[in-house]
């Protein structure tokens, strides 16, 4: 059994291959979904923190993690989430590694991010605007610059030294990048060409204004309960093609829940990534605007977990436990 910890899988990870695993657990869920197990994750709380668990199962390998959430510690200037992920041998039911759960879900949530904005974005974006300042931002705009000719990040947070440090951080490994940081995030609307928001706000960021979103590129990463939402109604007015990572979004998150309950968007006209990938995109057309939708699904911590512990093993990161 093997130990990657956080250092060990951010020196075996690959933005593509972190992208290509989640496309390939996207397409297997839309072409096999029955060669997946993987049931809505569980979670309990305690007053504001959560403790969640995620198992996948599928032949080669199986899969949990288990997470804590808890969100009153960024203003502690602590991470949000922490966790564990354990990856077993699918033949015999040993264990196989041990990673650490938060960098994993912090890569692969990047990955999932930068899917979208390889599939979805204008090649010719080079502004992209970031709403939120946590971990989860870091990663974002790694992912996002690494297929798309960023120039300029423009960052909001209502934490404003958290903003300073997500900065900072990303100038150390992106020192080309023009970052700005922002108090109004219609500035930062009116002045991206992608938008990523990774918040757990209640209430929408941008003003309710379609003006605002036509022509974007938008990538949903927060809001992962039904009383959180990240964009209001006049994102479905001006865009209309909307996707999710799977279908389990529509009783998740309220960036989907409340519109469709209202109306202004209908079940039917959202399409799922997998979909999205496994066919021609004949009728997609980037500059016409797009609204990808995560909430994270098991088989995807699944897959880049897989892909993680595998080139660990094969660069000598992997730390051998002896179990």
């Amino acid at each position: 059994m093997y130990y990657l910890n956080a250092e060990s899988m951010i020196s075996s990870f690959s933005f593509s291959g972190v992208m290509d695993a989640v496309a390939n657990a996207m397409l297997q869920i839309e072409t096999s979904p029955n060669s997946l197990i993987a049931p809505l994750r569980n979670s309990v709380s305690l007053e504001k923190n959560t403790l969640m668990m995620m198992p996948c199962l599928s032949e080669k390998e199986w899969g949990l993690k288990v997470l804590t959430l808890f969100p009153d510690n960024p203003v502690r200037l602590k991470p949000f989430i922490n966790g564990l992920f354990l990856l077993f041998d699918g033949s015999d039911g040993s264990p196989s590694a041990l990673l650490d759960g938060r960098t994993l879900t912090a890569i692969r949530t990047g990955g999932v991010g930068g899917l979208a904005v390889r599939t979805l974005a204008s090649t010719h974006a080079t502004r992209l605007g970031i709403v939120g300042a946590g971990e989860q931002s870091y990663w974002q705009v790694r992912f996002a610059c690494s297929v798309r000719p960023f120039s300029q990040v423009i960052l909001y947070d209502t934490i404003e030294s958290k903003a300073e440090l997500c900065a900072e951080r990303i100038r150390k490994v992106l020192p080309e990048l023009e970052i700005e940081i922002t108090k109004d995030t219609t500035f930062l609307l009116k002045h991206s060409d992608v938008v990523i928001t990774a918040t757990n706000t209640t209430t929408p960021v941008f003003e309710d204004s379609p003006m605002y979103f036509e022509g974007k590129t938008f990538v949903g990463i927060g809001s992962y309960r039904p009383d959180m939402r990240e964009y209001p109604d006049a994102l479905f007015r001006a865009i209309s093609n909307i996707f999710v990572d799977t279908e389990h979004a529509f009783d998740e998150t309220g960036d989907l829940i409340e519109p469709l309950q209202s109306g202004v968007v209908l079940k039917k006209n959202i399409r799922s990534m997998g979909a999205f990938l496994s066919r021609e995109k004949a009728d997609f057309t980037a500059e016409s605007g797009a609204f990808f939708k995560s909430v994270g699904y098991a088989a995807f911590d699944l897959f880049v977990a897989r892909f993680l512990f595998q080139r660990g093993v094969e660069n000598g990161k992997a730390i051998d436990l002896g179990i």
